[in-house]
Formats: C-alpha cells, sequence, structure tokens
C-alpha cells in the first residue's frame, strides 16, 4: 500500500479508482464500513485491472479531537482491508471548494473515480453544503457510482470517533474495544526513564503520549503486550506520576511481566485491556511499591478471567459462513466473465467441478488456478485469477441461515464472542465485515494479523487474555480437526466440532454438533 501527503492540484497515477471518503481517524467499525464498501467493485473483464481502492482521507479538519491511533497503526488496519493508496488531503486544501468544484475536479478529474463510498453523516464542500445526496446527484451525470454506508451499531451505541474518546477518557475499555472493533492499544517510541521501576524490582517501559492525541483516562490498566511472538500480561500506569519524577505531558509506562529485554527506542505496541484504578500520589515509595505489588495480582487476575466470564469462539469457514455456497458464488462470476458463451448449466458444471478440486480452500491456489487454465484454456494468467478470487471471494460471504440469530441469542445469554481463523489479512476481514457479524463480536483474530495461527495454542490464548476469560471458560467451534480442535485442546479451551457438510471427521472423545442451533440447547 501506498501512503501520500496529497493535495488538489498535484499529480496522481493514471488509474481508475474507487474511492472511500471520509475522515479516518481511528479506523472504527463505520471506517472500516466505508472502506468495504469501496473495495466491493468488479472488474469489466480479466483483461482489465480492478479500480485501484483509494482513501481519501481528511486531516486537520477543525474539531475533529485528538488522534486515536497513530499512522502506523492506521496504515496497518488499511492493510488488512486491502487498501492500495492512501491520501492524506488537508483540510484547507478543499474547504473553499464549492460541492460541484469537489466532484468535478477532485474525484472525476484527479482521482478519475468510477465509485465513491462514504458514510451516511458524510458532508463536503465549502460550509459543509454537500451532503450524501447532493453527492449521488452530482456524480451521477458523471458516471460515477456512489454508495452511502448507513449507521453502524454497537449493542445500540452508535459508532463515531467522538463516542471512542468519551469511552477512553472515562476509561470504558470494553466499550472502546467494541466500537474499534479490535483492542485499542497505542505504539509509542520508548524512552529512557530513570530506572528506579528496575530498581524496585519492576522494570518498565516509559512512552509519552504525543501532542494531539487523546489521552486514555489517568490510572492503571490490565494490559497486553507482544514481544517475540509471545503475548505477555503487562500493567500500564498513564498519567503524571505524582510520587515521583512527575512528569510534564501524559506517560504511559508499562511493567511487561516475564519479559527483561532492552527496548529503548524501539516501537512497542502496548493493549490496554482493562482500567483497574485511579492514578493516585502515595506518601513515600514504600507505599508506591507496595502497591505495584497488589496492581500486578490484580491484572494478573483480571486477565486470567478472575470474574469467571465465559466465551465461545468460533471458526469462520464452514462454521458460521457455509464457504461453499460462498465458493460457488465467486467460481460463478468468475466463469461468467472469463467465458462469456457458456450457457448456464455448463457454468454450473465447471462451478461445480471448481469446488471439488479446491477441497475447501486447503490447496495451493496458484496451482489450483493453472490447473483450470490448463482444463479450460482460461483468459488470465494465475496470479490475475488468484487476485481475483481473492478480492471478490469475501463479497460472496453467506453465512448459515441460523449463524446470527444464534450469536445474538449467546451474546444476550452473557457469552462473550470471537472469531480466530486463519488465512490472508484482507480476505478474512473482508468476509467478516461483509458477513455484518463484526458488530456483534468482541474480538477478531485473523493469523495473518497475529503472526501466528492455528494450531498453535498461542493464537487461542491471545483470544483469551484480551477478553479476561480463563481458556478453561472458553468454548472453540470449528470444522477442521487439526487447526481447531487440537489448537483449542492445547490452550486449554473446549474444542466442539462442527459437521454441517457431514464430513464425518470429529476426533475421538470429541463432542460433535451438525448446526450453530445446538449450542442454544448446549449452552
Amino acid at each position: 500500500m501506498t501512503r501520500q501527503l496529497w493535495q488538489p492540484g498535484t499529480a496522481l497515477r493514471n488509474v481508475r479508482r474507487s474511492v472511500a471518503l471520509g475522515v479516518f481517524d481511528g479506523m472504527h467499525l463505520g471506517h472500516r464500513a466505508v472502506i468495504a464498501a469501496a473495495r466491493d467493485v468488479t472488474s469489466p473483464s480479466q483483461s482489465i485491472p480492478f479500480p485501484t481502492v483509494t482513501v481519501f482521507s481528511l486531516i486537520g479538519v477543525p474539531k475533529s479531537g485528538g488522534r486515536l491511533i497513530s499512522e502506523e497503526q492506521e496504515t496497518a488496519q488499511a492493510k488488512t482491508l486491502g487498501v492500495d493508496e492512501w491520501l492524506c488531503v488537508p483540510f484547507e486544501s478543499v474547504r473553499q471548494l464549492t460541492p460541484e468544484a469537489f466532484v468535478h475536479t477532485v474525484l472525476h478529474e484527479a482521482l478519475q473515480a468510477q465509485v465513491v463510498c462514504c458514510g451516511y453523516n458524510f458532508r463536503f464542500g465549502k460550509g459543509g453544503t454537500g451532503d450524501a445526496a447532493a453527492l449521488q446527484r452530482l456524480c451521477e451525470p458523471l458516471g460515477i457510482e456512489v454508495r452511502v454506508v448507513p449507521e453502524v451499531e454497537r449493542d445500540g451505541d452508535t459508532v463515531s470517533s467522538t463516542a471512542i474518546r468519551q469511552a477512553l477518557v472515562a476509561g470504558e475499555m470494553e466499550r472502546v474495544r467494541g466500537l474499534l472493533g479490535r483492542p485499542y492499544a497505542f505504539d509509542f517510541s520508548v524512552c529512557a526513564g530513570y530506572h528506579r521501576g528496575t530498581s524496585w524490582g519492576f522494570p518498565t517501559i516509559n512512552q509519552p503520549f504525543p501532542e494531539g492525541y487523546t489521552v486514555p483516562r489517568y490510572g492503571v490498566y490490565a494490559s497486553l503486550v507482544v514481544l517475540d511472538g509471545v503475548q505477555h500480561r503487562a500493567i500500564t500506569n498513564i498519567g503524571m506520576h505524582p510520587t515521583v519524577d512527575s512528569t510534564a505531558a501524559p506517560q504511559a509506562e508499562t511493567f511487561i511481566e516475564e519479559y527483561s529485554g532492552d527496548l529503548y527506542g524501539e516501537t512497542v505496541s502496548v493493549e490496554l485491556v482493562r482500567f483497574l484504578r485511579e492514578e493516585r500520589r502515595f506518601d513515600t515509595v514504600e507505599q508506591l511499591r507496595a502497591q505495584i505489588v497488589k496492581d500486578i495480582a490484580l491484572a494478573d487476575a483480571v486477565i486470567g478471567g478472575c470474574r469467571g466470564d465465559k466465551a465461545i469462539l468460533f471458526d469462520f469457514d464452514d462454521t458460521l459462513q457455509d464457504r461453499v455456497e460462498a465458493f460457488l458464488g465467486v467460481a460463478r462470476e468468475m466463469l461468467y466473465r472469463a467465458f462469456p458463451e457458456l450457457s448456464v448449466a455448463e457454468v454450473e458444471s465447471r462451478a461445480q467441478t471448481m469446488l471439488v478440486e479446491n477441497n475447501h480452500g486447503y490447496v495451493g491456489y496458484l496451482e489450483f488456478f493453472d490447473s483450470l487454465r490448463k482444463h479450460w484454456g482460461w483468459p488470465a494468467d494465475s496470479e490475475l485469477l488468484w487476485d481475483e478470487f481473492q478480492r471478490r471471494f469475501p463479497f460472496y460471504s453467506v453465512l448459515f441461515s441460523d449463524a446470527e440469530a444464534v450469536l445474538r441469542e449467546l451474546k444476550r445469554r452473557g457469552y462473550y464472542l470471537g472469531i480466530i481463523t486463519n488465512g490472508t489479512m484482507p480476505q478474512q476481514n473482508l468476509k467478516v465485515d461483509h458477513s455484518g457479524l463484526r458488530p456483534l463480536l468482541d474480538v477478531v483474530q485473523v493469523a495473518g494479523e497475529e503472526g501466528v495461527g492455528k494450531p498453535h495454542a498461542e493464537v487461542f490464548r491471545r483470544a483469551a487474555q484480551r477478553l479476561c476469560v480463563a481458556p478453561e471458560n472458553c468454548v472453540y467451534v470449528g470444522d477442521y480437526p487439526k487447526n481447531d480442535i487440537v489448537g483449542a485442546q492445547a490452550a486449554g479451551m473446549m474444542p466442539l466440532y462442527i459437521d454441517v457438510h457431514g464430513r464425518k471427521l470429529c476426533p475421538d472423545g470429541v463432542e460433535e454438533i451438525v448446526s450453530l442451533t445446538e449450542l442454544l440447547d448446549r449452552f
């Protein structure tokens, strides 16, 4: 993905674009929905490339509030959604343009937009006089399709950057996680401190909050830090450190359990899991040290699941979504575009052949498409076919008919819910987003983002710790014995095998269900 500061009048690559418009200052659930809509585009034929997926992100917007994530986090999140190009556009460079001028000079002439996506409350043009309806009216004569994404809610709470900032300064980390669609984390550079923590037996990393960031509520948090592929429990104090070495600006000080490496000068990502207590001044260093011991014990208990909460976690393909129907949908589209002369029956026959040879996705895809090219004379090379398949597959996601209702009922019964899935970042993330399930979920982990995948126990443990649920209070529902059942067992979770397609692969000693609805009787 390329990222650049851009102003109208500056040359851009001569490409067709699908554009996501907005102030993407948090990459929350609403922002993800707009970007996903911009990626849901087709190419006229397999000889013409897909439009470049471009995020047009306004920066320096008055009263937009402090930053929620860093540029590096922003870029990483954009990559998980398959964004090709991120344009950071100074608000001052477009604020005087009329709605008509913005559409003609920016969207039509400069960006060569074919599709434009925005949120339901998007405003543009001088004085904010243009809205989503005006955007549609002005783009239609130019042949630009406009897609308006409706309001996104989480537990009845409208998703917005303002709501996330309010939750952050209140220390409501579970609400923040829900609105973002992922854990809240900051990733600042580690600076040198006074080493007092080391002398007390609690070495810490110090990370000042840069100017312009929204600072979470001052106090102590249970936190998590991933280092060298392992997620460590930690405690983080955010504030001014009033007992010793009071700072001039807010700073995060984190003690990482079971880690002793040197992290000075490195950028470290710290996830805040749950607020534990207010920051306060102690009369003596001994009192502070005693409190730190209590804080560590409390953080361990919280992250370890001391409240007794329970979670039900899922694989995605062939567990929540009918991968067979999704695969056939994208296969039919690819066949119709490549072989327009085929009858409906011939397309269906070939789609079924592709399904069998795909082996439920457990194939080398370049070799898979190379075989199809040789067999049917497909007019595109294997890499282009693989790219097309990855781009289109998420938008054919088909949930099992009972999936959403079952998840809503389990959530009503008090279970945390999540997904742990292997696969590439854009495809798997977009599947979850397009399915509409993400606002229902408390955690989503994709192997491509985590750097570790199933069946490794680490990826399962990470989910449990992020939810503050003990592994033994987690159920993992999946359809693939090696990845799902073995991995869940290794992490100390209860595995549950689901066999919606009648494959009869349930390992001995593991409970089996054939539909998601059975979970409501079981739990």
